[in-house]
């Protein structure tokens, strides 16, 4: 931040994992006077120690956004929730920015506008059409609103897209923990695709450049860590912290979502005899189709079995899986454009983030072997 830098910013979305951290970076360094936009300081427990200006409301409340608003310099919207909040509570965000003649407007989206198998050209800021994510269409349909906004009012919006963000407090880091604690993931095909990562404390370095850099205005940014990492390190890395060790299956192994089972069981019923007894018209439906299709019909139905941890049918590992899906993501999407014109540098390395990761999760309790704290003490 520099003297151009904006001074009283309101941050939407304060309780969460990144705006906490955020107010927490600025009133530790007094980079800004971040104004938290929360429903009530009880939610505010981490940044609550710190005699930060405090703004109480409903981001579906246009009243108490615009009161807001007041005095503030910068916006950073990083509220999610339901429909009303992506919404009704973006559109009054944006209006009382416009309203208030607020310098800067930072819209934190995420890299899922692309869908769960991103084309290739996504590796820059290639233009999304839609997901086949609901949150990623969330996303897309908001990063349009805010488009919009520039376009009609010449207001200067800035949009991030950060992937997996990680650290202390994330609950990518708990999640991945508690997976590999329930056996629920696997290492697909090896692990060989991008985990795309962000350290928490290199994201907000990038919003605090979006804050004031010149260059920053209209444009969409990619927010990653400087180096790729697999989603076989990622996970082997946490795996090494639960002391547990990863199971490998193909893809081809996982149970498929829910309708596709549905598909997969209704299809099986009709290969099935005891079916054809109850209803005469399937089974004569059946029957009619020539041997060699109904061999076809069998074999596909004996191949969509599923197939548990280590080709064993005692864990099976469901293909809609969070930690699942993403390994199917092939691209990298990359943050040259971020460094280029933002000056983004990520500082913090990804050895550097897993081992303040997992000091945050020993201190929390969270890794198996951890004793409690007044055993780790030594007596007065």
């Amino acid at each position: 931040m520099n003297r151009h830098s904006p001074r009283r910013v309101l941050v939407t979305g304060a309780t969460g994992f990144i705006g906490g951290r955020l107010c927490e970076v600025m009133a530790l360094t007094g980079a800004a006077e971040p104004r938290p936009f929360v429903h009530s300081t009880g939610a505010a427990w981490r940044i609550a120690r710190f005699p930060l200006d405090f703004a109480i409301g409903d981001l579906c409340d246009g009243a108490s956004v615009a009161r807001a608003m007041k005095g503030c310099d910068a916006v950073v919207h990083l509220a999610r929730g339901g429909d009303a909040v992506m919404r009704r509570g973006l559109e009054n965000v944006l209006r009382a920015t416009v309203t208030h003649r607020v310098s800067r407007f930072v819209h934190i989206s995420s890299v899922a506008v692309y869908g769960s198998q991103p084309p290739p050209d996504t590796v820059s800021e290639a233009r999304a059409a839609r997901s086949d994510l609901p949150y990623g269409n969330a996303k897309l349909e908001q990063e349009r609103r805010v488009l919009r906004y520039r376009r009609r009012h010449g207001l200067d919006v800035v949009i991030l897209r950060p992937p997996n963000v990680y650290g202390p407090f994330a609950s990518f880091a708990v999640g991945m923990v508690n997976a590999l604690r329930s056996y629920d993931i696997a290492l697909i095909d090896g692990g060989r695709n991008p985990c795309n990562l962000v350290y928490i404390d290199n994201l907000v370095e990038a919003i605090l450049l979006a804050l004031w850099r010149p260059e920053a205005p209209g444009q969409v940014f990619h927010v990653t860590d400087r180096e790729p990492v697999s989603w076989e390190r990622c996970i082997t890395d946490h795996a090494a912290l639960v002391g547990v060790a990863v199971p490998h299956v193909a893809a081809a192994e996982l149970v498929p979502p829910a309708r596709e089972r549905l598909l997969r069981d209704s299809l099986r019923a009709l290969a099935d005899p005891e079916f054809w007894r109850r209803i005469p018209i399937v089974q004569r439906g059946f029957q009619w189709l020539p041997e060699q299709a109904r061999q076809v019909v069998r074999k596909r139905l004996s191949d969509w079995e599923v197939v548990g941890r280590n080709g064993s049918p005692e864990r099976r590992f469901r293909a809609d899986h969070p930690f699942l899906a993403g390994q199917k993501r092939t691209v990298a999407h990359s943050s040259a454009k971020a460094r280029r014109l933002l000056g983004y540098t990520a500082p913090v390395s990804y050895d550097e983030g897993m081992r303040l990761t997992e000091a945050w999760l020993r201190v929390a309790r969270l890794l198996d072997g951890d004793p409690p704290r007044d055993e780790r003490e030594p007596a007065a």
